[in-house]
């Protein structure tokens, strides 16, 4: 959200000169494309800070949704074997998966294969999906308040004894 406000300056200065050239007759096409471009940024970023990019685990799936699109991977399309243990990279997940054809992308992809967690911790994250994906009994209760606590207390100790609950 900082961030976004943080570009807010430069794009009204922007927007203000674009004015005060139109009004002397001077606007050229850069000049509008430059205020228009810093505008769409901003717009961007509120947007992002605004809905958030995180992702959700669904008893139907995985759903991580960002300002240009979502996607959307059903636990069918995940085979156990495949979901590892930790982030290649801090700031993503990346998977395979059994049935491709399953997966849904809307818009502008962030990623082919991979869920960002730059606003998660990336291991616990892989500990539940591998948990979901191998416990379809499960799938049904995610969501509720008794689930978590009960993932919590199943991936503490597979997960390291790590205080799990605060991440």
């Amino acid at each position: 959200m900082f961030l976004a406000l943080g570009f807010l300056g430069p794009a009204s200065s922007s927007v203000g000169a674009l004015i005060r050239s139109t009004r002397a007759g001077i606007v050229s096409t850069l000049d509008v494309v430059f205020a228009v471009s810093w505008l769409v940024l901003v717009a961007l970023l509120l947007v992002e800070a605004w809905q958030g990019h995180g992702v959700q685990l669904r008893p139907h799936g995985i759903r991580q949704s960002w300002v240009l699109g979502s996607l959307t991977v059903p636990w069918e399309a995940l085979p156990a074997a495949q979901v590892p243990p930790r982030a290649d990279r801090p700031s993503r997940l990346r998977m395979a998966f059994a049935k491709p054809l399953l997966v849904r992308r809307r818009g502008i992809p962030w990623s082919r294969n991979a869920l960002r967690t730059d606003n998660v911790d990336a291991g616990f994250l892989a500990a539940a999906i591998r948990h979901y994906v191998c416990h379809p009994e499960h799938r049904a209760a995610i969501g509720s308040q008794a689930e978590y606590r009960r993932l919590l207390a199943e991936l503490a100790d597979g997960y390291g004894g790590k205080d799990v609950g605060n991440r």
